[in-house]
């Protein structure tokens, strides 16, 4: 027992938490981007919503549809860029998905009549669909196969870790009261992005296998197992991931009289969770299949939508508060075994000319989860409150049943390496 607690101890140390043993040094360097680039994404993202309102007069409801209009074009955009990563390398994909990205938040800043949000809007979305598959397909390409879920485990941390100091940087700035704080933000932002394309600049670019005709995207959705892989991934998306993010705080505030101060202290929780289990999540899940790992994580969110649920119907205020963290922290777990399991499972089973489409179809499932999910849960939510962590409850409780029937081909397709344990 106290060997395994040392073991704990030990991947829960702060030192720990960013530098995965056995990774080479130069993902140090792409990692430290991502919280760049996620830096920037904390800076702006509580508050472009705002800035469109109050600073540039446009109303409250076409300013969150602006702001939204991004997903329609980054689901194209991601698709486009899995084949010009399988072409020409993540590497440079990456940069012009930064440099795409810097173009357009500075542009928010010229913003002055809602046709002019949308518009911009809309230019994000190319920047932020090309990024994910780019960035993935970068980081699975510079490490061993046995090491891409370590690598994409502390790439998630660092993630959350830049979009946390970005939030707070963010806050203290808006804080000032200046008419220019906004236009800061944003510039700022904008300046992540074009430090981030620098950086991927000093990185090796994998090499890319030479593209024959078999390598279009009707051969890639031909393989059984991608297919598969990607259907999974919307259902989790659709009823996990993005209604947590978008549709939790409205929830807990309208049905459970949670106070606001509090809706950052709930999401205080999963991310205290992630940053100390992910490492040895992630290890824990590199030894089991994936159809195994992919059923945990569900019945994690299940467990955790079903309190949610509880929480709805027989708490309120400080007491929903407490609930609502526990449901967070088993959410949190979900999310970790997620992040260990998808990305790398995607990885392993394309084939190296292809592995830039493969990402990118799992790129699509992720836009098209969110553009699905929190709209039919504020539909569920506006007919009947509860029928939305309900539901949710149950759609994750179905895939992790129907995992165990249908998902064996995935396991047995998977290489041996894709499942190993991390280097040391």
């Amino acid at each position: 027992m106290q060997p395994r607690l040392q073991q704990w101890l030990d991947v829960a140390n702060p030192k720990r938490l960013l530098v995965t043993p056995g990774l080479p040094r130069h993902v140090w360097l792409l990692q430290a981007g991502v919280a760049l680039n996620f830096l920037g994404n904390g800076l702006v993202a509580p508050y472009l919503i705002i800035y469109l309102h109050l600073d540039r007069g446009i109303p409250l409801p076409l300013a969150a549809l602006a702001v939204g209009s991004g997903g329609i074009l980054a689901t194209v955009s991601g698709l486009v860029a899995g084949p010009l990563i399988d072409r020409f390398g993540p590497r440079a994909c990456v940069s012009l998905a930064m440099a795409a990205n810097a173009v357009a938040y500075a542009a928010y800043t010229q913003v002055h009549a809602p046709w002019q949000a949308f518009a911009v809007g809309l230019a994000v979305g190319i920047g932020t669909g090309a990024y994910g598959p780019s960035v993935q397909a970068l980081l699975t390409g510079i490490v061993r196969p046995d090491q891409r879920g370590a690598a994409l485990s502390q790439q998630r941390m660092s993630a959350i870790l830049g979009l946390s100091l970005g939030g707070l940087a963010g806050g203290l700035i808006v804080a000032t009261g200046s008419p220019s704080s906004y236009a800061a933000i944003l510039l700022l932002d904008s300046a992540t992005f074009i430090g981030f394309a620098a950086l991927v600049r000093l990185l090796p670019n994998p090499e890319t296998a030479a593209i024959q005709t078999s390598g279009r995207y009707r051969v890639a959705l031909g393989d059984r197992n991608l297919r598969l892989l990607a259907a999974i991934n919307l259902v989790m998306v659709g009823a996990g991931i993005a209604p947590v993010l978008l549709l939790l705080p409205a929830f807990a505030r309208t049905v459970a009289n949670v106070p606001g101060a509090a809706i950052g202290l709930i999401y205080g929780v999963n991310t205290l969770v992630i940053l100390v289990t992910q490492l040895r999540i992630t290890q824990a899940v590199s030894r089991l299949p994936p159809r195994t790992s992919l059923a945990l994580g569900a019945i994690a969110w299940a467990s955790a939508w079903s309190l949610i649920a509880a929480t709805g119907w027989l708490l309120q205020g400080w007491p929903a508060v407490a609930t609502l963290a526990v449901a967070m922290t088993l959410y949190a777990i979900g999310e970790c075994v997620y992040t260990g399991v998808v990305t790398p499972t995607a990885a392993a089973i394309a084939p190296e000319n292809m592995r830039g489409r493969y990402l990118a179809v799992m790129g699509f499932t992720w836009q098209a989860g969110f553009m699905l999910g929190p709209p039919a849960g504020a539909a569920l939510m506006g007919a009947l409150p509860l029928a939305f962590p309900i539901t949710a409850a149950a759609l994750c409780a179905t895939l992790a049943v129907t995992l165990r029937r249908v998902a064996r081909g995935l396991d047995q397709s998977l290489p041996l390496s894709g499942r190993a344990p991390f280097a040391r």
